[in-house]
């Protein structure tokens, strides 16, 4: 399923202008994909998403099996990226995902507080911080595709040869295995 899911929907959101970033099998949840798909901005977003859902061919001839395939496919957050993006891990790896969101935008001390924290974390646990993204609390410019609202926080991924859980309970941890088309690893 992995590999026709790369097939159809990497190579088709890529040729319209969007870069898939990520692309994971949860590790300890058979039944979840995470992966993440960037535009330049809202605008090209709203283009490709169009073009992609309502318009484009390959959906509309797809649609009905890659449906079958997930579960959730609400859980979606909107994230601008607060750095460059490491390079990826050169051998094989397992990428560590961790999420701090709430209801209530985060002050600059808390922000700084717990990233602080995450990011010392990933460091004494053998890990290599590939990139942090910060919630993007911009309206939804594509209706049709649900995102979650109301959220506000940081998510980091990091590489890892040999993951181990960080000792963090503010922290949503999850252990991430990258596709083999996968740009973070």
């Amino acid at each position: 399923m992995i590999e026709r899911f790369e097939g159809l929907f990497m190579d088709e959101q890529e040729r319209l202008g969007a870069k898939v970033l990520g692309l994971f099998l949860d590790a300890d949840d058979d039944a979840r994909v995470v992966w993440l798909r960037a535009m330049p901005d809202l605008d090209t977003r709203k283009r490709v998403l169009t073009e992609f859902y309502a318009n484009g061919e390959m959906w509309r001839a797809n649609k009905e099996e890659v449906n079958t395939w997930f579960v959730d496919t609400d859980n979606v957050l909107l994230v601008r990226p607060l750095g460059e993006i490491a390079a990826p891990a050169t051998t094989e790896s397992t990428v560590g995902m961790y999420t701090h969101v709430g209801p209530q935008p985060l002050s600059p001390e808390h922000r700084s507080q717990i990233d602080r924290e995450v990011t010392t974390a990933i460091a004494e646990a053998g890990g290599r911080l590939l990139v942090t993204f910060a919630t993007d609390p911009v309206e939804n410019n594509y209706p049709k595709h649900p995102i979650r609202t109301g959220e506000h926080g940081l998510i980091w991924f990091a590489t890892f040869s040999t993951y181990r859980p960080l000792p963090l309970a503010s922290v949503q941890q999850r252990r991430l295995v990258p596709t083999k088309r996968s740009r973070m690893r």
